[in-house]
């Protein structure tokens, strides 16, 4: 599974609407931050649907860098890095998050059913952390679940196999008692 902690701006672009020079609303966009620095500001000239567009990929950017932070806010010790987003460019020339994953460690811990079921609760917490899990994340949820099922019969077979070794050596040991005894 893939869950990264890039913090999204409030809205840094200024929208100041001018007629151009064909009688057709457009904006002016200018942008006074990007990667959460100042930089200089810059305009471009967008139309309104051009506009409609920066905004939906704001929102969309906002959105999916809230979902990876999510994941890996709860993957902590078992994220493998922070999140790898897919961008694509905007009318504006800047690149929003319209995807991203964190990947994390989903194998059992070798010898400790007990550590894999703990584990397997922190993918599953990790993986349903956003308030809109995908598919993906769903699933990954799934697997977690199923690891934790058979660590917990591992565990219980551990407990077993130590309980039957506990009463074989009371047994053993109440006989040596009795063999002393009559002796």
């Amino acid at each position: 599974m893939t869950l990264n902690t890039i913090t999204a701006s409030a809205n840094p672009f200024q929208f100041t609407p001018k007629i151009g020079s064909q009688g057709k609303t457009q904006f002016s966009v200018t942008n006074t931050l990007a990667n959460n620095e100042k930089e200089p500001s810059e305009s471009l000239d967008l139309s309104a649907k051009e506009l409609r567009q920066v905004r939906e990929l704001q929102s969309v950017d906002k959105r999916v860098r809230a979902h990876e932070k999510a994941h890996l806010n709860a993957a902590v010790g078992i994220a493998k890095g922070g999140a790898n987003f897919v961008s694509r460019i905007g009318p504006d020339g800047r690149q929003y998050a319209v995807g991203g994953e964190v990947s994390i460690d989903t194998s059992a811990i070798a010898g400790d059913p007990q550590a894999t079921i703990l584990k397997a609760q922190q993918i599953q917490r990790a993986a349903q952390a956003p308030l809109d899990p995908s598919a993906q994340d769903r699933a990954v949820a799934a697997n977690a679940y199923a690891l934790e099922q058979q660590a917990l019969e591992e565990l219980k077979d551990l407990m077993v196999l130590k309980a039957q070794s506990v009463n074989d050596g009371i047994r053993e040991s109440s006989k040596t008692q009795r063999v002393n005894e009559l002796a």
